[in-house]
């Protein structure tokens, strides 16, 4: 039995740290769509300014776009993170819930 209930606290335990890394995970996610709303808020204050698309040539539009890419891949990969860290939650709780249902016969 001892054995039993150290496995469910084991598995309670990783439980508690993948969700902390998933609210990490989300929390950054949260930090780059804010960052992606500020720079589509920029566009929009260029096209209200007259400032068409590409205007802008030279290191300033070329550091702009390099800072959109670098965000964007960002995002995807964050995407992707959670997503892993989702799918192994839910193996963990078919995991506790296997050791749940024996640990109570």
């Amino acid at each position: 039995m001892t054995g039993q209930s150290g496995d469910l606290h084991i598995l309670l335990s990783e439980r508690l740290v993948l969700i902390q890394a998933i609210a990490t995970a989300n929390s950054e996610h949260l930090r780059l769509n804010q960052i992606a709303g500020g720079m589509m808020i920029l566009d929009q204050k260029d096209a209200l300014d007259g400032v068409e698309e590409g205007a802008e040539e030279g290191p300033e539009q070329d550091r702009r776009n390099q800072a959109r890419d670098a965000n964007d891949t960002a995002i995807d990969q964050c995407r992707d993170r959670i997503a892993a860290l989702e799918a192994q939650l839910a193996d963990l709780d078919r995991k506790l819930a296997k050791a749940t249902e024996d640990h109570s016969k």
